[in-house]
């Protein structure tokens, strides 16, 4: 009994270090918003045309992008972080988030005003030193898969806009990467004897419409259906020099989750001033959590072993507000915008000896445009977003109360993003 415990743990460990490191996470415009603009916004700009960053947030707005339009830029976001429990705060260790931004759109048609118009975009954000790091810890390890996990992976999204008159349409995909059908065999001397895997793209589509009411303001609607990217480590049922025998295993689970989202808002004209108000549905109740198992079984063969629980993630309503001020002058024009909006966690109260913690977030943004109305078609924007967790206690219940968190667990932090681009007209 000893030997074959020796021989699984060996076995699991020798396929966790087979896979290269993952994080459960969605992606870093999910969480900050796409671009400086968006940012600002806290995540809003669906009735909005924003150039590139359409692409992520309303493909449809990209029909009403007037020239060719490259932006290139920068996000850092810096995530302060602790846990506050057995009468103390602890941080928890987090680096520093950085993504390099470039986009493109490119009008197909010149457009009108009364007539047909239509443009490709695509935006993408990285990391500078990886396309995807994570870390899937087990589930009694403290974390904030929701936080951490969403500032690191590649963001990248294609879309188009097409419009007539007042109302334009639009459609895109957003890219990741998952890991699927990879093997580790296990020889008679107990060594590794093979390899296989296979990167697939996970593709998540997006619709979304742009009316223009005239002296009624203008709406924006978008729909972001569920983008999931999975892995899967497999080991073969095999022996250990021809005596230990161990049963197949698996290291799966999702490495990145975006849930079906859809987003309404409201934009009014006065002016100089433009103001917004809109609200984001997302459907977390479908989550089917972040590993799955871990034993292959036979078919009709029992193994002991169950499915990892539901994390019981439920759907959330965030609402958000923004405004937008633009002066002019004869060479420079400048816009400042801000938006506030308050985000629900979908995470549950960590009562068991689950530590995957989280709480609601009261998200504050400013931002600005500096155009240059002469010489070189430039716009640079800039923005600064500040997310504040809502101290939330969880009341641990039964043996996870004598846990090293002690009885009550409060998550607290504050999240530092910024966002630089230059954006040139073409």
């Amino acid at each position: 009994m000893f030997l074959g415990c020796r021989a699984t743990l060996f076995a699991a460990v020798f396929a966790f270090g087979l896979a290269p490191a993952r994080r459960a996470t969605a992606t870093p415009a999910a969480l900050f918003g796409a671009g400086p603009e968006s940012v600002a916004l806290v995540g809003g700009g669906a009735s909005l045309s924003l150039g590139p960053e359409s692409v992520l947030v309303n493909p449809a707005g990209l029909a009403l992008v007037p020239n060719k339009t490259l932006l290139f830029g920068l996000r850092a976001s810096a995530l302060a972080l602790s846990l506050e429990g057995n009468g103390g705060t602890r941080s928890f260790p987090t680096e520093l988030s950085k993504g390099l931004l470039i986009g493109i759109a490119a009008p197909l048609l010149a457009p009108k005003p009364d007539g047909f118009r239509a443009t490709l975009g695509l935006f993408a954000e990285t990391p500078p030193d990886f396309l995807v790091r994570a870390h899937l810890p087990l589930g009694e390890v403290p974390s904030f898969p929701l936080l951490v996990g969403r500032a690191s992976s590649l963001d990248l999204g294609i879309g188009l806009g097409v419009g007539y008159g007042k109302v334009s349409l639009g459609a895109g995909v957003e890219v990741l990467a998952e890991l699927s059908g990879r093997d580790a065999v296990a020889g008679v001397s107990g060594a590794p004897s093979g390899i296989g895997d296979e990167l697939l793209p996970a593709w998540g589509p997006s619709v979304g419409a742009d009316v223009d009411l005239g002296t009624a303001g203008r709406v924006g609607v978008v729909f972001h259906s569920v983008l999931r990217a999975d892995f899967d480590v497999h080991v073969a049922q095999t022996t250990l020099a021809g005596v230990i025998g161990i049963v197949p295993l698996n290291v799966e689970g999702i490495a990145h989750y975006e849930p079906l989202k859809l987003d309404a808002e409201y934009a009014k004209s006065l002016g100089a001033w433009t103001l917004l108000a809109g609200a984001r549905y997302e459907h977390w109740g479908a989550f089917p959590g972040w590993l799955g198992e871990t034993v292959d079984c036979p078919p009709g063969v029992p193994c002991g072993t169950s499915a990892p629980p539901s994390p019981g993630y439920s759907d959330i309503v965030s609402p958000r507000v923004g405004v937008e001020r633009t002066f002019a002058t004869k060479a420079l024009g400048v816009s400042a915008r801000a938006g506030y909006s308050y985000v629900p966690t979908p995470v549950p109260e960590q009562r068991g000896a689950e530590n995957a913690f989280d709480a609601d977030r009261h998200a504050l943004g400013v931002g600005y445009r500096v155009h240059l109305a002469r010489g070189v078609p430039l716009d640079l924007d800039g923005a600064l977003r500040i997310d504040f967790l809502v101290p939330r206690a969880n009341r641990k219940q039964g043996d996870a109360a004598d846990g090293p968190l002690g009885p009550t667990v409060t998550p607290r932090g504050t999240l530092f993003t910024w966002a630089f681009s230059a954006r040139v007209a073409l």
